[in-house]
């Protein structure tokens, strides 16, 4: 059928041809030059149908997600005295820009009684992206102590450190978990602390039972019987004074956790954060835990992390971690928890805690493996 001086390819349902236009042409052959209007045609069609052909052949890239890329920078150093450190710096572009699979950030608000009076606190948790509140799927997890004068929001609350975790998640260096920011602080006004009753009342007794019951961890009771026997999923970490304590987690709580991250800093006492504890001392106290814990001493893993010279806290990490590299009773050197239960990254950045979702990176690597 010929109308408007060309054959029609298409009609709309109402029975009227379609009119010449931009949007028509494709489906209109000219008559009045019959050959030059077929070639013109041909041309469109098969330049539609390849445009489709490349859509397709994208859709299944599309549906893998994107993938890692590689890291900037590799630092090896002798820094330590029996090993060698490997630092991998990640693609900033990559990782601290805003992720495809955002988790979530909530708040939980608690009582507890663990200093005397009662009196209120809170945590903030991370969720990743996809945890449903009604699914069955079990997720590892990480409770983060922030640094001097931070608070539960310091870490999370930074966007960077946000994305990464996000991007770490989303491209498989790390399988989904939840991370939990609590503080050691119980009068933040003063920056009260009594590391001792945080380890082992407020974080046991008070949020970790209020985290794993409102959310699906490998914890099946959210009780002491439960945590214990979920500990190969659950990881302590800090930074700096967070990273103090952190090594207080260790010292208490090794029936709760398998893997400890201690980031920039020394070991102190509990009553206080401090650089002069000798390092015989600090062995000591790692020693006193091991045998008060005996049950746990063959099956935990530290994975350590620190700047380089900028960082305040290189010295005596230097130190301590050397000392216990050189105490091949207790520790064995390597990123292979079947064989190995510590090993350090030393990376030339700065005393931050920004700088923790560097290290996290790179403790990924082991961590729940």
């Amino acid at each position: 059928m010929k109308e408007a001086g060309g054959t029609v390819l298409w009609r709309p349902k109402n029975g009227s041809p379609c009119t010449p236009s931009k949007k028509a042409e494709l489906y209109i052959i000219k008559t009045d030059d019959n050959k030059e209007g077929e070639t013109i045609a041909m041309k469109k069609i098969i330049a539609l149908l390849t445009a489709l052909m490349l859509l397709l052949t994208a859709i299944p890239a599309l549906a893998e997600g994107r993938t890692a890329p590689e890291d900037k920078k590799v630092i090896t150093t002798t820094d330590v005295v029996g090993a060698e450190t490997v630092f991998k710096k990640y693609d900033n572009k990559f990782y601290d820009e805003p992720s495809e699979q955002p988790g979530t950030v909530v708040r939980l608000d608690y009582t507890t009684t663990a200093y005397g009076a009662e009196q209120p606190g809170w945590v903030n948790v991370y969720l990743p992206y996809g945890y449903d509140e009604n699914g069955t799927e079990r997720y590892n997890i990480v409770y983060f102590l922030h640094g001097t004068n931070e608070t539960q929001d310091s870490l999370i609350g930074d966007e960077k450190a946000k994305n990464a975790i996000d991007n770490m998640i989303e491209v498989g260096i790390v399988e989904p978990f939840i991370m939990v920011f609590p503080t050691y602080y119980y009068d933040y006004e003063t920056r009260a602390i009594d590391m001792t009753t945080f380890s082992t009342k407020e974080i046991r007794s008070d949020i970790m039972p209020l985290v794993e019951s409102t959310y699906r961890t490998y914890a099946e009771t959210a009780d002491e019987a439960g945590f214990i026997a979920s500990r190969d999923h659950r990881a302590f970490c800090g930074y700096s004074r967070g990273c103090y304590a952190c090594w207080h987690q260790f010292f208490n709580n090794l029936d709760l956790a398998k893997w400890f991250m201690p980031f920039s800093a020394n070991i102190s006492g509990a009553d206080e954060m401090t650089l002069a504890m000798p390092v015989d001392e600090q062995m000591q106290m790692i020693k006193d835990a091991l045998a008060n814990q005996s049950e746990y001493k063959d099956d935990f893993f530290i994975y350590a992390a620190c700047g380089g010279k900028r960082d305040d806290m290189y010295t005596v990490m230097q130190e301590l971690i050397s000392a216990m590299i050189a105490d091949t009773e207790d520790f064995s050197f390597g990123t292979n928890p079947a064989e190995n239960n510590l090993y350090y990254s030393i990376s030339n950045e700065i005393h931050q805690t920004l700088m923790t979702r560097f290290y996290l990176y790179n403790a990924f690597d082991v961590v729940f493996k």
